[in-house]
């Protein structure tokens, strides 16, 4: 490899590395609440409704914390719906999620950003 493009490399990951380290995202597995997804699959969802947070966040405010789950859907087979609650800075969204699961504990997940629902929680300082 190139120095330039080990550099550019390097300043790619340093600049990522970055940008996530300046925010403080809350979302240790296990996650509060009921939620019925396997710790594998918890933690390939937080990444997402993570990413999704920080889109939220404004200037001032850096902290991005998932505070709550509950199964809104049953399990029909390997198949169920939650809603996991997400406060960002002053509000809190709560965000539909539907969730296929393999034996594994490994699956997949749909968040339903069209349908979370958002409200202020606490006032800027």
């Amino acid at each position: 490899m190139s120095k330039v493009k080990a550099f550019l490399l390097s300043l790619a990951l340093l600049t990522t590395t970055s940008a996530f380290a300046y925010y403080n995202f809350i979302g240790d597995v296990p996650l509060p609440g009921k939620t019925q997804a396997s710790p594998q699959l918890q933690q390939d969802t937080i990444f997402s409704v993570g990413a999704y947070g920080l889109r939220i966040a404004t200037k001032d405010c850096f902290t991005v914390a998932i505070t709550n789950t509950e199964v809104s859907k049953p399990k029909k087979g390997n198949t169920w719906e939650e809603i996991w609650t997400l406060k960002v800075c002053e509000r809190e969204g709560r965000l539909p999620i539907e969730f296929t699961e393999n034996p594994d504990g490994t699956g997949t997940f749909a968040l339903d950003y069209m349908n979370i629902k958002w409200r202020t929680v606490g006032k800027k300082k």
